[in-house]
């Protein structure tokens, strides 16, 4: 046995040698970490702050697989003479391979790699074959420990020592066993690495620019708007959330969010580590009756779902920074909102550290005074009721309507994202008035703010005659319908009433006891300012084709 053992190494060895010595005329540069970095984040919708966050406590999670960021690094490279290795450690654990590009090198990329071997006892023995290690053994009968040295000889699948010139299977002993390695083996760490191959003409050191693109990265808006007593204004606060899934921090980068709809295709996808564990070496005392590995091979790990699709670069990778100089609201710099095409870019005022596995907030807005329209909003549904039908009692919802123009208090590109709203009581107590939800909003479109239902306002629907008539291949059908909107409340409350009907083929009024007018919103609408204690009527006749 020993003599076959023996043998299988030297004709390890023998195959290894051409591949070692290949490598070995290589020089190797390494640079360990970047010197400053900037980080561009992007998204294809608006993100969920709380959902976000609720998706990051759960252990089968992927978020370090989504998202997407332009990653820029300035480095300082040693870049010898000749035919050299350059490893760029400390990139993103979430890089795309296919987007990296290098500018400042004396001459062009031969051959780029990326490579995630990453650290485990599998990967730790495999890749210390060869190597002297040493073995701590503890009797757990009188608790003694003897240090011996050792030779690995066989890797994570069944690690076999050679000791005193004798193979040993490791923990098999039946004693407490633990190795101690002196180094960890070039190549093998907890983050990618990528190294790249150059032919350059003399030696040198340069300042070069690295750019990727990084899965793990993400961000979203969140507002709060605290209303006032007098039911007219709202002063306004928005925040950006960084949040960074992936294992790699930018220390103190200056960062950028870009907002708007990016075209994906979903084939963007980081580098995936290379898993290597231990097996058992002691079968058949160590079974293989557990189910989580029936063929005891190293490389088998239990299967887990397809990864979500990845976003591709976006159809600019360089970003341009922005000057450092930021509005300053209130003695407080907040972010900047600038122009990128169809895209808005908001730059921080300042940089940042976007640290690994955390969040943060940073104030992008602030706003005081902002007017508004408090309405009550009633959909008509009258369509497939006959004549002296009446639909129950129903509740608009209510809706705060701003103008997003520098005369409205805004003129701001606004990122879809939550809302908070704080009515603010006349003795100066906020209290939460409800929540809204919104989409990318630009500068001249109107803003609508849903809060939920209105407590104070009712409406009924009736249908008071239906018919129909035919003139040729054209049938015309009509409706008469009468609403009335009823305050309960102590205060004049405005209430908006729109007909479902008002998308079908041929819709037109063609009578109303009330004049109508088309919304910022498109549609046809009426307006009523009910007073407290009081009701309103609305009768309308319509007709649509079929």
């Amino acid at each position: 046995m020993r003599a076959a053992l023996t043998a299988a190494t030297a004709l390890f060895s023998l195959l290894a040698a051409p591949a070692l010595a290949q490598e070995s005329l290589l020089a190797v540069s390494t640079s360990e970490k970047a010197d400053a970095a900037t980080v561009v984040i992007y998204r294809d919708q608006p993100v969920n702050t709380v959902e976000l966050m609720e998706r990051s406590r759960q252990p089968w999670s992927r978020l370090d697989r989504e998202g997407l960021a332009l990653i820029v690094e300035t480095r300082t490279v040693d870049v010898p003479a000749g035919d050299a290795v350059i490893r760029f450690e400390g990139v993103s654990t979430g890089i795309v391979p296919q987007s990296v590009t290098i500018e400042g090198l004396p001459s062009a990329v031969l051959e780029q790699n990326a490579d995630f071997d990453l650290l485990t006892p599998g990967s730790l023995l495999d890749k210390s074959i060869g190597d002297t290690v040493q073995v701590v053994r503890t009797n757990p009968a009188n608790g003694r420990q003897e240090v011996r040295t050792a030779v690995v000889r066989s890797g994570g699948a069944g690690a076999v020592l050679e000791i005193d010139g004798k193979y040993e299977v490791l923990s098999c002993s039946g004693m407490i066993e633990r190795v101690i390695f002196e180094d960890v083996p070039e190549g093998l760490s907890d983050q990618p690495t990528l190294s790249i191959r150059t032919r350059a003409p003399a030696p040198g050191r340069y300042t070069v620019t690295l750019a990727y693109l990084s899965t793990g990265l993400q961000w979203s808006t969140d507002y709060v708007a605290r209303l006032s007593p007098d039911g007219r204004t709202l002063d306004l606060t928005g925040w950006l959330t960084l949040a960074n899934f992936g294992g790699t921090t930018f220390p103190d980068a200056p960062v950028q969010v870009v907002a708007g709809d990016l075209q994906t295709t979903g084939r963007s996808v980081p580098v995936d580590p290379v898993v290597r564990r231990r097996s058992p070496g002691c079968w058949p005392q160590d079974t293989t009756s557990n189910g989580v590995n029936p063929d005891m091979r190293d490389d088998w790990y239990p299967p887990v779902a397809p990864p979500p699709p990845m976003a591709p670069p976006p159809p600019a990778m360089m970003v341009p920074m922005a000057r450092e100089d930021a509005i300053v609201v209130t003695g407080s710099r907040i972010a900047r909102q600038e122009e990128l095409g169809d895209y808005k870019i908001y730059t921080l005022p300042s940089p940042t550290t976007v640290a690994a596995r955390q969040t943060k907030q940073v104030r992008f807005l602030e706003r005081e005074d902002v007017p508004y329209d408090r309405v009550n909003r009633h959909w008509i549904g009258a369509w497939g009721m006959t004549a002296g039908e009446a639909a129950d009692e129903s509740t608009p919802q209510v809706v705060f309507r701003l103008r997003n123009t520098e005369a409205g208090g805004l003129g701001i590109a606004l990122p879809g994202g939550n809302w908070s709203l704080r009515q603010i009581t006349p003795d100066g107590r906020s209290v939460l008035a409800g929540e809204a939800n919104t989409q990318d909003r630009p500068v001249g479109l109107p803003l609508e703010l849903a809060r939920g239902e209105a407590s104070d306002v009712r409406v009924r629907t009736r249908v008071t005659g239906d018919g129909e008539r035919t003139r040729g291949a054209l049938t015309t059908q009509w409706r008469e319908v009468e609403v009335v909107v009823s305050n309960l409340g102590g205060e004049a409350e405005t209430v908006e009433l729109i007909p479902q009907e008002f998308s079908q083929t041929g819709f037109r009024v063609v009578r109303q006891n009330l004049r109508s007018a088309v919304t910022d919103s498109g549609w046809p609408a009426w307006t009523l300012t009910v007073p407290p204690g009081e009701s309103a009527t609305l009768t309308y006749r319509y007709e649509v084709t079929e």
